[in-house]
């Protein structure tokens, strides 16, 4: 067995106040890592510092710029344990999208749509729950019942997922 981590955060960037205003909802942001003390998140998000449209696929570092800047990201952080199988799924399909990132976009007309409930699912172009969720179905680890394209960073909340913390993403130490 293997473990894999669903981050749910919340940046306090912009976008993410903007997100949180029409979701209603704490977390704004979804990620996914595959080492307990999950310094490299992957994702879509911005790419770089301070463009909100140069957005795409993502591999976050809790070290790196952004988190340096946003350093009270608040976070709530999911343990799933998988078999030896899904996880080669998840890690060549983060391969691959990392090999071509240059392919995925964020996908900003889905985010809209979505907020009508209109699914939409365009080639390549994602959000980052899902990214997430797609990713989590891919590897048959988890399914919402529901369009991928149409899920959002609660719905990764009322799922039966093991909480391991929930806090300050910058100060998360895994406990051992």
């Amino acid at each position: 067995m293997k473990k894999i981590y669903i981050l749910l955060m919340h940046t306090n960037t912009i976008p993410s106040k903007l997100i949180r205003f029409f979701t209603r909802y704490e977390f704004s942001h979804v990620g996914i890592s595959l080492e307990k003390n999950c310094d490299k998140i992957y994702s879509f998000g911005r790419k770089t510092l301070h463009s909100v449209i140069n957005c795409g696929f993502t591999i976050e570092s809790k070290n790196g710029e952004f988190f340096n800047n946003f350093n009270q990201t608040k976070c709530k952080i999911y343990e799933l344990e998988i078999t030896d199988e899904q996880y080669q799924t998840v890690t060549d399909i983060l391969k691959y999208m990392s090999d071509y990132k240059q392919q995925y976009k964020y996908d900003f007309i889905g985010v809209i749509l979505r907020y009508f409930k209109i699914p939409i699912q365009i080639k390549n172009k994602y959000v980052c729950s899902y990214f997430v969720a797609s990713v989590l179905e891919q590897a048959s680890i988890y399914n919402f019942q529901k369009n991928v394209c149409m899920v959002v960073p609660k719905d990764f909340d009322n799922q039966n997922f093991h909480e391991i913390y929930h806090g300050n993403y910058n100060v998360y130490e895994p406990a051992e």
